[in-house]
């Protein structure tokens, strides 16, 4: 009867709670933030695609990256009102797409220098803690893997501060029917 007691107490059912608070934790945030840089359109729908599904069955949220790329002469905060417009219209159009996924999304526009995405996407990723980077991209190379994918590709690849999947294109027909 003691022992029944002791195990019913309210010392041990905090305890209890406390122990299963603490396995959660690293379970919550580990899927926090799912980042999607919009670089080529049919590449980015696709990434985009396959981000929101993640994000939509995970319970997380995407944030959208275009990048403005700044010339080398010029200072960064150089002012693109036409650029920055178009990009804000496209970042519009992917969000809703993403939203119709029921996800929720945030647009942000980055300002890089040429062969630089990598940084500024490493940098909006470590900002929000981002848990996944979803990068759309062509294969430059058919044949062999010498350098199967772009500069920018390449720099993202080497400067991210998580995980990077990377969505080539949409599968072939034959695949799709196969399956």
């Amino acid at each position: 009867m003691a022992d029944l007691r002791r195990l019913f107490s309210r010392y041990s059912l905090a305890r209890g709670r406390r122990r299963l608070r603490r396995a959660a934790y690293p379970l919550v945030g580990r899927w926090r933030m799912v980042v999607v840089p919009v670089l080529e359109p049919r590449h980015t729908r696709h990434a985009l695609d396959l981000a929101s599904r993640l994000a939509f069955e995970r319970g997380t949220r995407l944030l959208l990256l275009a990048p403005l790329y700044v010339e080398w002469e010029l200072p960064l905060n150089a002012h693109f009102k036409e650029e920055e417009a178009a990009l804000r219209a496209e970042l519009q159009q992917d969000r809703a797409l993403a939203e119709s996924y029921g996800v929720s999304a945030h647009t942000q526009i980055i300002r890089t220098r040429p062969g630089e995405l990598g940084r500024g996407v490493a940098e909006a990723a470590a900002e929000v803690n981002a848990s996944l980077i979803v990068l759309g991209a062509g294969v430059d190379s058919q044949r062999g893997f010498r350098r199967p994918f772009s500069r920018d590709v390449w720099s993202v690849l080497n400067d991210a501060p998580c995980p990077v999947m990377i969505a080539t294109g949409e599968p072939r027909k034959a695949d799709r029917a196969a399956a």
